[in-house]
């Protein structure tokens, strides 16, 4: 929660996840790999995840927001 330059509150729920977890996985590899295959695992995961976090945050009048280390300046 933190007050904006009017003092009106703001309320945000934020989840930092790595860019290539956000793009997700190539959608036709050269090959299907079993690290490609958790990485596959791993977007479906979070895309329910973060969908799940936007409904609980629209239901209580919040927002939702994803960053990555792009965001976070660290790349």
């Amino acid at each position: 929660v933190y007050n904006d330059k009017n003092s009106k509150k703001h309320a945000e729920m934020i989840e930092v996840k790595p860019q290539s977890q956000i793009d997700g996985p190539p959608t036709n590899p050269k090959r299907r790999t079993k690290a490609w295959m958790n990485s596959v695992h791993t977007y479906i995961t979070n895309q329910a995840k973060w969908k799940a976090a936007m409904e609980y945050c629209e239901d209580r009048g919040m927002s939702f927001r994803l960053i990555s280390e792009k965001h976070l300046g660290l790349k």
